[in-house]
């Protein structure tokens, strides 16, 4: 019986210390990008007969790209930025879009190029959430083996209930670090 026990502890440990050099995740390709810029809307806000622009504001957020293939992402996204008094009571507001994107990349060398499309939802507003859609493009060019610095830019339409839609540009630069 004793011996049954070593042969199992002695195997388990043997197959503890072999298994990570058998079995290995593959990030390769995976990056984490941080980005900062600014979001325009020329729309007017109307709500109770008062029309309100939206205005510029700067904006900032974080992304995970995971590729899917070699020129297609999925890249879940969380940015950060304001409105101007959308919701009436005298103050910024606060605004985050979670997203999702699908980016179709086109590589040129160290250059990608690419387009797709965008959405999520948006919540800040109206002390609910709302959600959005849209497009994106964006230009990245690898500096060094495995930092990248990146362009992207996005319309979004964000749906809201009781205030007219508000369509949004946001563009954003930034750095992308590849697992």
């Amino acid at each position: 019986m004793m011996t049954r026990k070593l042969i199992v502890v002695s195997f388990s440990l043997a197959l503890a210390l072999c298994l990570p050099t058998l079995v290995k995740a593959n990030a390769s390709g995976v990056g984490l990008g941080v980005a900062i810029g600014g979001a325009y809307s020329g729309t007017e806000v109307s709500r109770a007969n008062v029309r309100e622009s939206v205005g510029v504001r700067p904006a900032w957020g974080f992304f995970v790209d995971i590729p899917l293939l070699q020129t297609f992402y999925i890249s879940p996204a969380a940015m950060l930025y304001t409105f101007e008094d959308i919701n009436g009571d005298g103050k910024d507001d606060a605004v985050t879009d979670v997203d999702i994107n699908f980016k179709f990349i086109v590589p040129v060398g160290t250059l990608h190029f690419g387009a797709g499309v965008t959405a999520g939802l948006t919540s800040g507003v109206q002390d609910s959430y709302a959600y959005h859609y849209g497009a994106l493009g964006f230009a990245s060019v690898n500096l060094v083996a495995n930092l990248d610095v990146f362009f992207l830019a996005q319309y979004k339409h964000l749906v809201l209930e009781d205030i007219t839609d508000i369509e949004d540009w946001h563009g954003f630069v930034g750095g992308m670090f590849h697992f």
